[in-house]
């Protein structure tokens, strides 16, 4: 019993570097709807190395300033490409709570293509062990891939 507490208290003082990324296309409304979770400490180290800003977003006090100074951020850290069009974030909706950021984005589409790229750069140039876990949903295609800060790219063939 004491070596399953010891154990258990070894792995909560470890951090886990983890963000996660779902995708899903939406035929009725040609965008895709997007979910992005990331733990928001971690996140506000980020904001500020990208941004160079100490004005941290407060998404429960402020969640409209919070959603204009974090839309710049996003679409400079993730980088969503249909074909050879680039597509940008729009945040529909944002929560914090337990010091998780939970964001609700949308991706609108003119045209759709056959092949769709993610770059997600979130914490890979504060974390070597960086892991962004992607899910990708196209109509029937479906694809969960893992990032990394050495793998920050996959490019996602759904036809």
């Amino acid at each position: 019993m004491l070596r399953i507490l010891f154990s258990l208290l070894l792995f909560a003082s470890h951090p886990v570097h983890v963000t996660l990324l779902s995708v899903d296309y939406s035929a009725e409304d040609h965008s895709f709807n997007a979910f992005l979770k990331v733990y928001f400490d971690d996140f506000l180290l980020d904001y500020k190395l990208c941004t160079g800003s100490q004005d941290k977003p407060d998404p429960v006090g402020m969640p409209e300033e919070a959603k204009r100074k974090i839309s710049g951020y996003l679409n400079e850290r993730i980088i969503f490409m249909a074909g050879k069009k680039r597509l940008e974030a729009e945040i529909a909706d944002l929560s914090l709570s337990e010091n998780e950021l939970r964001m609700n984005l949308r991706y609108t589409l003119k045209t759709r293509a056959s092949s769709y790229s993610v770059r997600n750069r979130i914490l890979t140039d504060i974390y070597k062990d960086q892991s962004n876990l992607l899910i990708f949903k196209c109509g029937n295609f479906e694809e969960g891939v893992k990032l990394t800060a050495e793998n920050m790219e996959h490019v996602f063939n759904v036809k």
